[in-house]
């Protein structure tokens, strides 16, 4: 019985999901103890996630880029879009160019670095 219960598992999970293949990254920005900003970017194979979990300003702001580096360490970004979204809140792009990157900031004026 336990070799008949071994076998079934196996032949279920041949037909089991798994989730898409996904990269996460998570900005956090403390100061005096306490977060100023929070920050969860999740790229899929279906488009990008941004989540504004918390920021001390309300909003998380972020820049989305390209970047092309030569040889010899020096690169050159080109912004592909900018926007902001409300903390506690999240949005989706879709069209983002493969190999993107990505930085948040808590005030609009902040730039990459």
């Amino acid at each position: 019985m336990r070799f008949l219960t071994t076998i079934m598992s196996c032949l279920l999970s041949l037909f089991g999901c798994h989730d898409k293949e996904a990269t996460t990254s998570i900005t956090r920005i403390s100061g005096h103890g306490m977060d100023q900003l929070f920050s969860r970017t999740s790229v899929r194979t279906d488009g990008a996630w941004f989540e504004c979990v918390s920021s001390d300003s309300g909003r998380c702001y972020y820049q989305v880029f390209q970047e092309a580096c030569d040889g010899q360490q020096h690169c050159e970004r080109s912004a592909l879009q900018r926007f902001d979204v409300r903390a506690g809140q999240r949005q989706k792009h879709a069209s983002l160019p493969p190999g993107f990157k990505s930085c948040v900031a808590n005030t609009p004026a902040a730039r990459c670095q």
